[in-house]
Parts: structure tokens; sequence; C-alpha cells
């Protein structure tokens, strides 16, 4: 793998596939994607796997995906109904990288903290994934897993997510770990690889046009994918409480009338990218491109060659 390894992030419905795939056939390219809920099985509509708008020849591999010959690490890790930590991810992009000889890299997503992990802007607990505890917490409730870290540690309680179970059930992993001193301490490994930056975006009320229209492309696709799920026995899934996915399900349970759903689908997206555009701020070093610029593929092209692409 070449020296330089480019980063294509931004917010959601920016077109970050659909870019890394045209850069990819130009620069003999790889692309890593780098998005929590891509790595999901079963779960390709709502999670943004497959770019809307145009026609891509698919196959399906077990290790990746080929999209028009261009092959996608990341996708299809995991079962619907399992958990997959940060360290669980970077411990897999590390693979990837070190197995990607005589190519370029593009790593895809919008998930900021599996990118920082992988550039080294942050590190990991290093505890490894306890399945036992898992699958104990995947029967708590929301309140009982608050209670569960409140006890292990309440400062971390007051500064997480507690809507978030995923989340909720790793930080009580990770404090069961260090009380029983099994935590390995993750260190961030040095490496010789320079990443380039590529951010994508749009004004604000640009980026919320976006989404409706990929809410109202999409639609159909997402609800013949919820039910199957269902079929699959993944309905009751934490994946399927999470965006996009509950507003489907509200609709197909009847609790949300379709208008309903499509809208709070929206507004979760929108409420999305005000979260990503927070995270990516932090990052000095990205190189922003803004997409209703015209030519700006041809300036991301200019960019990457610049770089050594």
């Amino acid at each position: 793998m070449n020296k330089t390894v480019f980063v294509i992030l931004g917010p959601t419905c920016t077109g970050k596939t659909s870019l890394a795939l045209q850069l990819c056939t130009k620069f003999n390219g790889e692309i890593l994607s780098s998005d929590s809920r891509q790595v999901v099985k079963y779960m390709d509509v709502g999670t943004g796997k497959i770019p809307v708008g145009s026609d891509f020849v698919i196959d399906k591999k077990n290790d990746c995906w080929k999209v028009n010959g261009i092959t996608i690490w990341g996708y299809d890790l995991i079962e619907p109904d399992k958990f997959f930590s940060g360290y669980e991810f970077l411990m897999y992009a590390r693979e990837v990288i070190n197995n990607i000889k005589g190519k370029n890299l593009f790593i895809v997503g919008g998930t900021g903290f599996y990118i920082d992990l992988v550039t080294n802007r942050a590190e990991v607990s290093g505890v490894k994934p306890d399945i036992d505890l898992r699958n104990r917490l995947e029967n708590y409730t929301l309140e009982q897993l608050c209670y569960e870290l409140e006890k292990l540690n309440k400062s971390k309680l007051q500064n997480i997510d507690q809507k978030n179970k995923n989340r909720l059930i790793r930080a009580i992993e990770i404090e069961y770990a260090q009380l029983t001193r099994e935590t390995n301490n993750f260190k961030k490994k040095t490496d010789k690889k320079e990443y380039k930056f590529i951010g994508l975006t749009a004004s604000r009320e640009s980026l919320y046009l976006f989404a409706d229209k990929w809410v109202d492309t999409i639609w159909e696709d997402l609800l013949q994918e919820v039910r199957k799920l269902k079929h699959l026995g993944f309905y009751d899934s934490f994946r399927l409480n999470g965006i996009i996915y509950k507003s489907a399900k509200s609709f197909l349970d009847n609790s949300l009338s379709e208008n309903e759903a499509k809208q709070q689908a929206k507004y979760d997206l929108h409420s999305y990218i005000r979260r990503q555009q927070t995270w990516f701020k932090r990052n000095l070093d990205i190189k922003w491109f803004d997409t209703q610029v015209s030519g700006y593929r041809q300036n991301v092209e200019d960019f990457v060659e610049l770089h050594g692409g």
C-alpha cells in the first residue's frame, strides 16, 4: 500500500462512497468503510452502503464487497444482534491496512470516532470484548444499564449517551475489566503512513435537503429491508431502534403514519448531521470541498494526485 492514505469524511448524504469509487477507479484504490452502522449484515439500504441514483454491479464476497470491481472492506462484519466496539473495529482496520499491497487506500465514512482511531488521533481502552457479559447485559433495560454503570463509575454515566444501549454496555464492559485488572493497555502504534483528510460539505440547509431527498428515495426499499430483518428474527434487535430504522419500524407497527415516520427519519438525520459537523470541526487537518461548487470532484482528484495518489 502507498505511504499516503486518503480519508474521505463528512456528514451523511454528501456522496462520500460515490466519490471514493470514482477515485479508486482513477487511482487504483480500495475502500475501507469507517461507519459504525455499515459493519452490520442485512442492513444495506438504511446505512447507505449502496449509493443511490446510479447503477452499480455489486458482488458480496465473504470478507468484502466488490462494487463495479472496486473492493470495499468493512461491510457486513457482524450480525444485527451483536455489538462491535471501537477496539474491534481498530483491530479489523489494521489487518486490512497491513494486507493491502500496491494500491491506494481510501478510508470512507461518517463515524468520526472510527476515523480518529484508525488515523491515530484517538486511543482505545484495549479491553477485549466479554461475550458472556454482553449476552447478560443485552437483556437489561436502559434504566438497569444506567444503574449498573452508576455503581461502577458515576462520572462516566454522567458523560455518556444514556439512550445508547451499545455504548452503555461497552462502558460497563470496560469498567468490569478494569476492576478485574484484565485491561490490556492499548497504546497507539506509530506508523509511517501519512493521512490526508478530504472533507465533503455543503450549507446546512443543503445538507438537510440531501438527507430529506435520500429518505424519500430509499423509503420503499427500507421498508422491504426491515421486513426482511423481521423475517430473519432481528426485529427486536437494538439496531432497529437506531436512526432511520426506528422510523420504518414505527410505521410498520402502525405507531406512526407514513408521513410521520418519514418526517421523524428526516429530523433524526438533521440531528445526526449536526453531531457529525461538531465532531469533524475538531480536526483542523481536513481539506474541505463544497459539493455544491461546480467541478468539486475534479478538485478532489487534483488534491489526491498532488499528494501521491
